[in-house]
């Protein structure tokens, strides 16, 4: 964040994050965003993608590449603070992209050392458990993409335990300590998520969107969707917000 703040709802965690903090999303995380700003003060941010692959190239030049502890975890969604260094980067990164001569000269180079800042940072471990596997970070990513490209099918928790290679109870615990939610609510989140940008993106019926994320029934879907977001599927629609909101 260079201008602005956003507050993030998790399950039941609140956070925070403005230009003195940052995030580290090793794993995509269904969760919802108050944006503050203003018309003189809009919101301005960046967002950086890292390839895994990058990610363990860049650990062996730090020589960085050996083992983590299997049960690292780190909830990365919890706010970093930005210390002088990374700021710097940042801003500097945000300069060379005005120009596309310094975007092609200097943007690589910037964004390595943001890296290079994040990894040794507070959630610096959780990075390095995602480029190694075998890690309950790691196997706790390969069912996320799992329940990312299969949402809509039938998914246990036993299954996915299995397929990583884990016992239920530790797989749950992992899944929760990266996630910050349960297998299950994730999957929910996931779905619920999908479904509204059905509804409201491309316009599909609520009956249509709840059956293509892998709701049987339209009303369960219409009262886990009013649950999760405060609105019902077709107040969603018309942009109604009730006051409690």
């Amino acid at each position: 964040m260079l201008q602005g703040n956003k507050t993030g709802y998790l399950g039941d965690r609140v956070f925070h994050y403005d230009p003195d903090h940052y995030l580290v999303l090793s794993v995509p995380l269904p969760f919802e965003c108050e944006t503050h700003a203003t018309a003189d003060e809009p919101m301005l941010g960046l967002f950086v993608d890292i390839e895994r692959a990058d990610l363990i190239e860049f650990l062996k030049l730090m020589k960085l590449d050996g083992p983590v502890p299997r049960t690292a975890t780190s909830l990365g969604v919890t706010p970093a603070a930005l210390h002088g260094e990374m700021r710097d980067a940042v801003h500097r990164l945000m300069r060379a992209l005005c120009s596309d001569a310094a975007s092609q000269a200097l943007g690589a180079g910037i964004l390595r050392e943001i890296l290079f800042h994040a990894i040794e940072g507070p959630h610096g471990p959780s990075l390095r458990a995602l480029a190694q596997e075998g890690t309950h970070h790691g196997r706790v990513s390969q069912s996320i993409v799992t329940i990312r490209e299969n949402y809509a099918a039938s998914l246990s928790v036993d299954a996915m335990a299995r397929e990583v290679g884990m016992s239920v109870p530790v797989f749950h615990r992992a899944f929760k300590a990266v996630t910050g939610t349960s297998p299950l609510q994730y999957l929910k989140a996931t779905r619920l998520a999908r479904a509204k940008a059905l509804i409201l993106s491309e316009g599909l019926p609520t009956n249509e969107a709840a059956r293509r994320v892998g709701y049987d029934n339209p009303s369960h879907f219409s009262r886990e969707f009013k649950k999760h977001f405060g609105v019902s599927p077709k107040d969603a629609r018309t942009g109604y917000i009730p006051l409690d909101i």
